[in-house]
């Protein structure tokens, strides 16, 4: 999908060179009469038509992914009360404080995401890193509980959901010789 996004990137910003460089060059500039007698030919003409139609075409499709795009919910209203909104970054805020609270893991990356059709629910997805290789499910479960805890006293109703995953540890060891001299 990427590969496909980028090459009509690529498409639509050659379109809008050719449409709009053969506007620019038939009115102003010195070869205007060149352009103009160029555009007398039929094959240059669907050419730069088919250009403006991409162009205009990308422009219509940008122009209803910002009108009708639905927009991630910044906040999180509890037990469904509109009138009271809690912040994303507060609820994060507290939730890395309950998963930092153990010094066997160190927390790497925390995301939240507003759930429910009346977005009074949330759900964290915490990457930590191990530092104690012992026991890690138990790790897991006891900072998915704390931090589910924090959260929930922090809204004053229930409404959080965690995901822990732990990631592979990221140190390295060098070793180092001392010469003895």
């Amino acid at each position: 999908m990427r590969v496909l996004k980028r090459a009509l990137a690529i498409v639509y910003l050659a379109a809008a060179i050719v449409a709009l460089g053969t506007l620019v060059c038939q009115f102003w500039g010195p070869y205007t009469y060149r352009f103009m007698l160029l555009l007398r030919d039929t094959m240059p003409r669907v050419v730069v038509t088919v250009c403006a139609a991409i162009v205009a075409l990308g422009v219509l499709i940008g122009f209803f992914r910002l009108m009708f795009a639905r927009r991630e919910p910044s906040c999180v209203h509890p037990a469904g009360e509109r009138n009271i909104e809690v912040t994303l970054a507060a609820l994060s805020s507290c939730a890395r404080a309950a998963a930092e609270f153990d010094d066997r893991v160190m927390v790497e990356h925390i995301e939240a995401r507003v759930q429910g059709s009346d977005e009074s629910r949330v759900r964290f997805k915490v990457e930590a890193i191990a530092l104690d290789d012992r026991d890690v499910a138990s790790q897991a479960i006891a900072m998915q509980q704390r931090i589910e805890k924090a959260c929930d006293t922090m809204l004053g109703t229930p409404g959080t959901t965690a995901r822990v995953r732990f990631l592979p540890s990221k140190t390295t060891v060098q070793t180092v010789e001392v010469s003895g001299e």
